[in-house]
């Protein structure tokens, strides 16, 4: 993903003033491996477009242990809900993984745009949409699949994350141990 412009093009009832109003609003930034986006427990109602990198979400069990909650990568919207939604201190840290591009919105400047223009709406409310949706499917893998299970979900959904992410992020993120993550790349091997 090189550009907003690249990222929105995916959106054709989108139009080229649409797509000036919102690059009005954003502000494109770069950050260093392992710089923070949103720190847990600070209110930031930002949300942005990764252009080049991956993020991770995490969250501090109550072990002390940093579970991975999402990855996010080129392409792709990373926020905070609990901020964004409502108002609420955020429970996940996300940081990035890799030297990153993102371009950064101040949501309460995308939703004034969304209250004015109908196809802002609807960009927004893709972004809702496809933030639920993954929310169930994530939550589906935890209720329904086994570890072993969970592994391959990941594997045929985002195989892109095998290589770009740390083991122990990969065993958090699937609810296991590195130790159980090993054994079962070492048994797809076999």
């Amino acid at each position: 993903m090189k550009t907003l412009k690249d990222y929105f093009g995916q959106f054709p009832f989108l139009t080229a003033n649409d797509l000036l109003e919102i690059q009005a609003v954003g502000e494109e930034k770069k950050y260093a491996k392992g710089a923070l986006f949103i720190h847990s427990g600070t209110t930031q109602q930002k949300l942005g477009i990764l252009l080049k990198g991956l993020t991770r979400a995490y969250a501090i069990n109550n072990k002390g242990e940093e579970i991975s909650m999402k990855f996010r990568k080129e392409g792709e919207a990373v926020a905070c809900h609990d901020s964004i939604f409502y108002n609420q201190p955020s429970r996940q840290t996300i940081e990035f993984l890799e030297q990153s591009t993102i371009v950064v919105f101040d949501y309460k400047a995308i939703e004034h745009l969304a209250n004015q223009n109908t196809r802002i709406k609807q960009l927004k409310e893709h972004f809702f949409e496809q933030f639920v949706i993954r929310l169930q499917e994530r939550l589906e893998t935890f209720l329904l699949y086994s570890a072993q299970e969970r592994y391959q979900w990941l594997i045929d959904t985002d195989p892109v994350l095998i290589q770009r992410v740390q083991q122990k992020h990969l065993a958090s993120f699937l609810g296991i141990t590195p130790v159980s993550l090993s054994r079962l790349r070492n048994k797809r091997r076999t």
